[in-house]
């Protein structure tokens, strides 16, 4: 009996080893658990700024009026007299042009110059006709043969005839011209303003110049919409184009104002007027959005170049001196089926704990906390980003 007491006593001895060492390991597992917590988080506070309801456009800058200058007849370019960003005035020598008939173009001219020789031959003909018979009519009339009536419709079936002679040939010399023009793109009296020298239609800028010598260049017509010489445009006369999500066009009136902000020029921002948004949206990338535009004030005469990016802002509503925290840091729960915002505290002993929040307005960014923290609260980053991650390594260093 006394063996079998020894045995139970060391059961019993083993037993309470056990329990202890997971005694051990459970509060330590807890003490590095509340550790860990204390270093895995960062926290944020918030800060005393102004609050700024806006409206953010994304969009470029571009001329109120962009003119594209087409020749007026087909060739090959043999000058060209400006460069780009060049200043121009109307009526201003651009580019010249050497024309090239084609077979079918003088072969019609020709066959029109043959058509109106024979009109003229024809009317030759019978304008010496009709002047013998006047001749005739003429005589018999003084003679008293013919009555005074009579005589009168000779004589005007004779001016008719020799109006039709000057008909044809008016006819012959415009055919005569218009082979010419085939061949040259100018007549004699019309060098001046030659179709082969392409001039500004007004004064401006000198955008882009798509084509060089030796292009071969097609005029516009009701087929075709023509070869683009150049582009010219006032730069003085520049407007915003740009886009917003239909979740935000309910919010915008034209006659708006508006902050151009363009990164080309380090971000400077330049006033300007909302004036359009578009009555339809467009369908991009499974989202509505809206075509909107804007004037743009350039009083500092800045360089402005069209192309540039740009964002147009609308600002709808402004609090100063608002407490604002980081909107990714909001959490939000249901509480008897309402949803109830609040954040992670941080707590003396380096704990967390949770704090419901009462939020006002919100950029997108920043958001309003009206109750609940004050500027001094810690709040834990409970997603952090991959450079909040970055930041925490260092931290650990």
């Amino acid at each position: 009996m006394k063996k079998k007491f020894n045995i139970k006593k060391i059961l019993y001895i083993l037993f309470g080893l056990i329990v202890f060492a997971a005694l051990a390991m459970g509060v330590s597992y807890l003490i590095k658990s509340n550790s860990s917590e204390k270093e895995l988080f960062l926290t944020r506070k918030p800060s005393i700024s102004t609050l700024e309801d806006k409206v953010m456009a994304t969009g470029k800058i571009v001329p109120r009026e962009e003119i594209e200058i087409k020749p007026n007849m087909s060739g090959i370019i043999t000058a060209i007299e400006v460069e780009e960003g060049d200043k121009v005035v109307a009526g201003q020598l651009l580019a010249t042009l050497r024309i090239i008939p084609t077979v079918s173009d003088v072969n019609g001219a020709m066959q029109d110059i043959n058509n109106a020789q024979i009109q003229v031959k024809n009317a030759q003909i019978n304008v010496s006709n009709q002047q013998k018979q006047f001749a005739m009519q003429d005589k018999l009339f003084k003679q008293g043969v013919i009555s005074k009536q009579e005589y009168i419709t000779a004589q005007q079936q004779y001016e008719s005839t020799v109006q039709q002679q000057k008909i044809a040939n008016q006819q012959l010399n415009a055919a005569q011209k218009r082979l010419q023009i085939v061949k040259t793109g100018a007549t004699p009296e019309l060098q001046g303003m030659a179709t082969t020298q392409i001039r500004a239609k007004a004064a401006g800028t000198v955008l882009e110049i798509p084509v060089k010598v030796g292009s071969q260049v097609i005029e516009a017509n009701a087929f075709n919409p023509g070869t683009t010489i150049c582009s010219i445009a006032d730069l003085g006369s520049l407007i915003f184009q740009g886009t917003i999500d239909e979740a935000q066009a309910g919010k915008l009136k034209e006659g708006m104002d508006m902050n151009i902000v363009i990164g080309a020029l380090q971000n400077k921002t330049f006033p300007g007027k909302l004036t359009l948004i578009a009555p339809k949206g467009k369908e991009e990338t499974g989202t509505i959005k809206f075509a909107v535009e804007g004037d743009v004030y350039n009083k500092t005469n800045e360089y402005i170049r069209a192309g540039f990016s740009a964002n147009g802002e609308v600002v709808l509503s402004s609090q100063k001196n608002a407490l604002l925290l980081d909107e990714s840091l909001i959490q939000y729960e249901k509480v008897n089926n309402v949803d109830k915002s609040f954040v992670e505290v941080k707590q003396p002993n380096g704990s967390f704990k949770r704090v419901y929040v009462k939020l006002g307005a919100s950029d997108g960014v920043k958001v309003q906390i009206l109750s609940g923290i004050d500027k001094n609260a810690e709040v834990k980053v409970w997603n952090p980003s991959d450079k909040d991650k970055e930041e925490l390594k260092e931290k650990k260093k």
